[in-house]
């Protein structure tokens, strides 16, 4: 599965807009509150439509926080009709389906979402029976994947019990698609499974191709990462722990944030591809397709790994299509051309950051003037040319004029109190003019 274009109407901030993206990675950047999370919540309603065909699977519909709202003469009034409408390539086929929404109350249609909705219930009837069919993997990962991963309730076993009516099997491939589009790791599933593969292997000694391959995406993406295991000591406390290049241990909960974030990022996909296509073998991440959305892609790595995050996904998932944001300038450094985008306020550019300096993509990616300055320099060097301005004033100016002029050079010097030479060079300068000596 993959999106290559998408439009949007009356949907949050967006009154409309068409979009296209890069089949492989897509960073989407640009200044607080210009659109970029709305943008993926978007997308997010055009790949779940996928779901709609594929029973006991949950979709995202357009909801009423959805609807932009226009501020007009007398009052705030919501605008229809909502549109979401993509195209691209699933199974094989290039199709567009659309999503609307035309009242507060009214549901999200499906009927111009015929074509993706009969496709998925295709694949859904093949799986069923036993066909060794490709499903794509779906995934949204919103910035409180860290501290909002889904708890499991004590009735998860009993909702994903074999045979129940309304959910999931608990072997079935489509497990892959539990609160896949939650906008979180659902961690604690991950974990189960997890702790179950590690218990069949010591009581079968027969390897899992599918715990190797989410322990190798894990340990190709985390860096300074020898193992991960499941502790069954009874002497130790009991968990999912990390073995360091240093041969330290640590349990996941004393792991950094960022390592948390990256480990359970790529655990989470690991997990999902082994579920949807176990036919794939030992090859699944790196022959499953489909559509990942993360928003903050950066979030709370540190700048070396904000430089390999992209380059591990791409590595470790070649076929997954992945749309992004960031703020990040080193995330930004590491796309290729065609995939940095750039919201604005009137639309979007599209770029790369691979050609550019960290200093050119905060000056002309993210509007930050003089980078390479920090906001105090700035601030002196604007002083320091503001009171060169009104030296060259001194000389002719009334006896009024003169004072306020004073005023303002003992005004513009005095932030800089803590730099000593800066302040005796301003002043320098001041007496040299004050006295009718050249400056």
């Amino acid at each position: 599965m993959r999106i290559d274009q998408l439009r949007i109407q009356n949907f949050r901030g967006f009154r409309h807009e068409q979009f296209r993206f890069h089949p492989q990675f897509n960073v989407i950047a640009g200044n607080n509150g210009c659109g970029k999370t709305a943008l993926l919540e978007a997308l997010n309603v055009a790949m779940g439509s996928w779901l709609l065909g594929i029973r006991n699977t949950k979709t995202r519909h357009i909801r009423t926080e959805d609807i932009r709202v226009e501020t007009t003469s007398f009052g705030e009034e919501e605008q229809y009709p909502v549109e979401i409408e993509a195209s691209g390539i699933v199974l094989d086929e290039y199709i567009s389906w659309l999503r609307s929404k035309d009242s507060t109350k009214g549901r999200t249609t499906q009927r111009k979402a015929s074509q993706i909705k009969e496709l998925g219930s295709r694949v859904e009837t093949m799986v069923r029976n036993n066909e060794a069919i490709g499903l794509p993997l779906l995934a949204y990962y919103s910035t409180g994947r860290l501290w909002r991963e889904r708890r499991a309730s004590k009735n998860v076993e009993l909702e994903l019990k074999n045979g129940s009516s309304k959910q999931l099997a608990t072997a079935s491939r489509f497990r892959g698609y539990f609160n896949c589009l939650e906008a979180t790791s659902n961690f604690d599933d991950f974990v189960r499974w997890f702790r179950g593969k590690e218990i069949a292997f010591i009581q079968k000694r027969q390897p899992s191709f599918q715990l190797e391959v989410v322990k190798k995406c894990v340990i190709d993406s985390l860096p300074g990462c020898k193992n991960i295991y499941f502790e069954f000591d009874p002497d130790k406390p009991r968990g999912l722990k990390i073995l360091l290049d240093n041969e330290q241990v640590l349990p996941f909960g004393f792991l950094s944030d960022g390592m948390r974030n990256i480990l359970a990022l790529m655990a989470d996909l690991a997990h999902r591809a082994v579920l949807l296509n176990p036919h794939l073998g030992e090859e699944v991440t790196l022959q499953t397709s489909g559509v990942v959305l993360i928003d903050e892609l950066d979030l709370h790595l540190h700048p070396e790994w904000q430089k390999k995050i992209i380059a591990a996904l791409r590595r470790n998932f070649p076929l997954i299509q992945f749309i992004t944001t960031s703020h990040s300038p080193f995330v930004m450094q590491e796309t290729n051309e065609g995939e940095l985008i750039k919201l604005l306020s009137d639309g979007y550019e599209v770029t790369g950051g691979s050609d550019q300096s960290i200093e050119d993509i905060a000056e002309h990616i993210q509007d930050v003037p003089n980078p390479q300055w920090s906001t105090k320099r700035e601030q002196m060097y604007k002083a320091a040319e503001e009171y060169y301005q009104l030296l060259e004033k001194l000389g002719d100016s009334s006896n009024e004029e003169l004072q306020r002029i004073k005023l303002k050079l003992d005004e513009l010097s005095k932030p800089f109190a803590d730099n000593p030479a800066y302040v005796a060079f301003l002043e320098q300068k001041r007496l040299l003019k004050e006295n009718g000596e050249e400056t």
